[in-house]
């Protein structure tokens, strides 16, 4: 009975203990949340217009850092996932479309016949790289509230 009251008691003070502090948008019209965790790689805006790349700290229940440099959460202009790599296709593409149009620009000046092609494929290419990877939306501080909370 010992053990099974000793287990019972290291169970709850694991469970109580092991709070995680996470950041937390609240949509203000709908009352959505969306989670930012400790560790994660975000693109974060500050009202003052500084703009931060990195990995995700939690400092306290007002503080947050990416790559170091802290910020209050009030402070936050606008925050989104931002994985590293992702946007890789997406640059293929608009880098792709952009030398498509402007091979279009030569062959135009040449009256060649295939300037037209050119422009109608860097245009779709360049479309295409503008739609990909659109999954990880900002988020405002018009539209969410942010908060830290202990879950």
């Amino acid at each position: 009975m010992k053990t099974i009251l000793s287990f019972l008691v290291l169970f709850i003070s694991l469970n109580t203990f092991s709070q995680v502090k996470k950041l937390e948008a609240t949509n203000k019209v709908t009352g959505k949340s969306v989670y930012f965790e400790d560790g994660q790689r975000v693109k974060l805006t500050t009202s003052d217009r500084k703009k931060m790349v990195g990995f995700l700290t939690i400092n306290d229940l007002q503080t947050i850092s990416v790559n170091g440099i802290e910020t209050k959460t009030e402070n936050i202009s606008s925050i989104k996932y931002f994985p590293k790599g992702g946007r890789t296709a997406k640059n293929i593409f608009l880098g792709a479309g952009a030398s498509l149009l402007a091979g279009s620009g030569v062959a135009a000046a040449f009256s060649d016949g295939s300037a037209f092609a050119l422009f109608a494929g860097g245009t779709a290419s360049i479309i295409t790289g503008s739609l990909l990877n659109n999954k990880n939306k900002s988020l405002i501080y018009r539209n969410y509230m942010f908060k830290i909370v202990e879950q």
